[in-house]
């Protein structure tokens, strides 16, 4: 025999996503209008001063492109 139960199961679900740096709305699940963005996670390590933390932040296309006019060496690009 089998027995059912009804269970509420609680997901994080991605609802929106604003540009850390200009503070724009990028994506947000209701929304039919979407922008890429790009979103960077760095779990810092022992040769730094923020041992043991993770850092993470989204970047709007257009503010990754004002960020990346001011590299000194270009990221490398390609295509598929």
């Amino acid at each position: 025999m089998e027995k059912f139960e009804k269970k509420i199961i609680k997901n994080n679900v991605l609802s929106e996503v604003y540009c850390n740096k200009c503070g724009k709305l990028i994506y947000s699940e209701d929304s039919k209008e979407k922008s890429d963005y790009i979103n960077i996670t760095k779990e810092w390590g022992y040769f730094s001063n923020k041992d043991m933390e993770t850092h993470s932040f989204d970047i709007c296309e257009e503010c990754y492109d004002e960020l990346i006019k001011t590299f000194k060496f270009q990221p490398t690009r390609t295509k598929r």
